[in-house]
């Protein structure tokens, strides 16, 4: 027997639009229900939707009261303590973020060390390819032959003697088999002088090359640890580079 909308009473058919309770069965025509025809086809599209008549939603209404009423003590708590969180997120959003913008003490302390590792060495020079006096010297003179060997060195650059070395030392401890001599570190007066005299060496690398003496000598700046592993990694760079076949590559 064909089913009846509950409402009009008259027969449920396939081209007139109805609803059916998913609790009790019944069915009801849309428009007893005054549901609109573009309302019913929006429940069709979506999918796990149960549509319930007036009755069997008081019913559930009333076993679900005791439930209901917890549920809404509950609720305000419930955002109380969401609204706690999110602020205590947004907290630590904020202190993640100035710890990753602001460095640490001991990062800090490094780059002063640094600064000042640097400031230090600005007025230095290191030689290397010194020869070193035999064994067989007192180490007060080999220091005055090393001394010696530097000045001389330095007056072939200087004009009128304006650059003087007042103290230089040996880099490691002597060994007398060492193969290779110990760099040398020389003292100047200030920054100022030590770029002056590596642009004359620049200048004038023949008058090294073309002496006997100080044919097999180099000289750099007083580099810290940190700008020595720099340049290393760069001078690595830039050979690989140049393997790569890029030409006309320098580092300034």
């Amino acid at each position: 027997m064909p089913s009846s909308c509950k409402k009009c009473n008259t027969a449920i058919t396939p081209t007139v639009p109805s609803l059916k309770c998913c609790i009790c069965g019944v069915h009801n025509h849309i428009k007893c229900l005054d549901i609109s025809k573009a309302q019913f086809e929006l429940t069709k599209t979506i999918s796990g939707l149960d549509w319930k008549c007036l009755e069997c939603r008081g019913l559930n209404s009333t076993n679900a009261n005791a439930s209901n009423c917890k549920c809404c003590e509950i609720i305000p708590e419930l955002k109380i303590i969401i609204d706690k969180l999110s602020q205590s997120v947004e907290l630590l959003k904020n202190q993640l973020s100035q710890v990753k913008e602001t460095p640490s003490a001991i990062e800090f302390e490094e780059v002063v060390q640094e600064v000042t590792d640097r400031q230090i060495r600005k007025s230095n020079l290191i030689m290397f390819g010194v020869p070193e006096q035999a064994s067989n010297m007192s180490s007060a003179d080999r220091k005055v032959s090393d001394e010696n060997y530097v000045n001389n060195f330095l007056f072939q650059f200087g004009e009128t003697s304006d650059i003087i070395s007042s103290k230089c030392n040996r880099i490691g401890r002597f060994e007398p088999t060492r193969a290779a001599p110990r760099p040398m570190r020389v003292y100047l007066e200030n920054g100022e002088q030590v770029v002056k005299l590596l642009r004359r060496i620049r200048k004038n690398r023949d008058i090294i090359n073309e002496n006997q003496i100080y044919k097999n000598v180099r000289v750099s700046l007083d580099k810290t640890p940190k700008q020595r592993s720099y340049y290393k990694k760069i001078r690595q760079e830039l050979q690989e580079r140049k393997n790569g076949g890029e030409e006309g590559l320098i580092i300034k």
